[in-house]
C-alpha cells in the first residue's frame, strides 16, 4: 500500500535477499545454479483507492531471461484490472441483494388455520435488482397469497414491485376479491407506470372451508399438490397487468387438508432453449414426488431446479393446517 500511495499504474522495487522477512519469498536456483540475490516486487493498481496487486519474481546477478521485467509488469497490470472488475462485481451484487431483500418481507404472517412458507433466491450471476415478489396477507375473507414479477431487471422494476406490494396491501382491506385486486392493480400501472407490465397470481383461501378463488395475470398458474403424489395446475389465466384488458372471472376450487397450493415465478423453471410447457411439466413431476409438508416441498424444488438460474426465484407454498378440518362450503364452487 505504501509503495503505491496515491498512484495508479505499475511500479517496481527490488528487495535484497538479506532483508526478506522469514517465509516471505522462496525461489529456486536458476538453471545455472545461481541463487537469487533479491526479489523484484512489481506493484500495479487499476484506479486510485483500490488495493494494489503485487507480483514477486527472483532477481539474479545475471538475468537469465532478458525482458522478464516488462512481461511481469504487463501481467501485474492485467491482473490488477481483472481484480478490480471482480471486486466491483461483488460490491454491486452485494448492494443489489441487500436492496432486493429489504424490499421483501423478512417474516410472513401466518393466518389462523393455514401454514405458509416462502423462499426467495437471487439469480446466480446477475448484479441487477429483479422484480420478483410474494405476499401473504390476512383479510376479512381469509388468507390472500400472491406471487408476481415486474418485467425487467433494474432499480425501476424493483421500485414498481414495491409499489404493487404496498397497493395490494391497501386494496385488500376494502375488497380482497382476487379479480377486483388484479383490476385495480392493472389500473394503477396504467396510470402511474404506463411503460411497465407485470405478471401476478392471487389466491384467496377461506381457511374454514378450503374454498379458494384464483385470479391470474399472465403468470404461471398455481399448482395443487396432494399428499398422495399428484399435482395439477389450476386453469387460471388472464392478461398481464398494465395492458388494460378485460379479466376473466376467478377460477374457483376447494382445497383439502391434504392439498398444498404452490405458486412460483418463472425463474425456477425457465431455461433458455426449452419450451415453457416442458419446464412446467418438469415442475409438476418434481412437485408431485416431493416429501409431505410445505417446507419440504419448497426445499425439494430449490434443490432439484434452483441451481445456476439466470433469473430470480420466488416460491410460496400454503396448506390448511392439519388440525383444522374444512367444513363443506355453504355454496358450490363455480367451475
Amino acid at each position: 500500500q505504501r509503495g503505491m500511495a496515491g498512484q495508479t499504474g505499475v511500479r517496481e522495487t527490488v528487495v535484497p535477499a538479506p532483508v526478506w522477512p522469514a517465509g516471505f519469498f522462496h525461489a529456486e536456483p536458476s538453471d545455472g545454479g545461481e541463487r537469487p540475490v533479491g526479489a523484484r516486487l512489481t506493484l500495479a493498481r487499476a484506479r486510485e483507492g483500490s488495493a494494489p496487486v503485487c507480483l514477486a519474481t527472483p532477481v539474479y546477478d545475471r538475468d537469465p531471461a532478458p525482458g522478464t521485467g516488462r512481461f511481469v509488469g504487463r501481467l501485474a497490470h492485467a491482473t490488477a484490472v481483472a481484480a478490480e472488475r471482480l471486486l466491483m462485481y461483488e460490491v454491486e451484487r452485494h448492494i443489489a441483494l441487500t436492496l432486493q431483500r429489504s424490499f421483501l418481507p423478512a417474516h410472513v404472517p401466518q393466518t389462523p388455520g393455514t401454514e405458509v412458507v416462502v423462499r426467495y433466491e437471487p439469480a446466480s450471476r446477475d448484479t441487477e435488482i429483479g422484480g420478483d415478489f410474494y405476499a401473504s396477507l390476512t383479510t376479512s375473507q381469509g388468507l390472500l397469497t400472491g406471487i408476481g414479477d415486474v418485467v425487467g431487471h433494474s432499480l425501476d422494476a424493483a421500485t414498481v414491485m414495491v409499489e404493487i406490494r404496498h397497493a395490494l396491501r391497501a386494496y385488500c382491506i376494502e375488497d380482497p376479491d382476487p379479480r377486483t385486486l388484479a383490476e385495480r392493480l392493472d389500473g394503477m400501472l396504467q396510470r402511474y407506470h404506463p411503460e411497465v407490465t407485470a405478471t401476478l397470481c392471487l389466491a384467496l383461501v377461506d381457511p374454514a372451508t378450503g374454498h379458494t378463488r384464483v385470479a391470474n395475470a399472465g403468470h404461471i398458474p398455481p399448482l395443487v399438490v396432494t399428499d398422495d403424489g399428484t399435482a395439477t395446475y389450476l386453469k387460471a389465466k388472464g392478461p398481464l397487468l398494465g395492458l388494460g384488458l378485460d379479466r376473466p372471472p376467478p377460477t374457483e376450487t376447494v382445497l383439502r387438508r391434504t392439498d398444498r397450493l404452490l405458486m412460483v415465478t418463472d425463474g425456477l423453471i425457465e431455461t433458455r432453449g426449452t419450451d415453457l410447457a416442458v419446464s412446467m411439466e418438469h415442475l409438476r413431476t418434481v412437485a408431485a414426488g416431493a416429501p409431505l409438508g410445505v417446507t419440504a416441498l419448497c426445499d425439494t424444488l430449490l434443490a432439484c431446479l434452483g441451481h445456476n438460474r439466470e433469473d430470480d426465484i420466488a416460491l410460496l407454498a400454503m396448506r390448511l393446517r392439519q388440525s383444522d378440518t374444512p367444513r363443506t362450503p355453504s355454496r358450490a364452487a363455480s367451475p
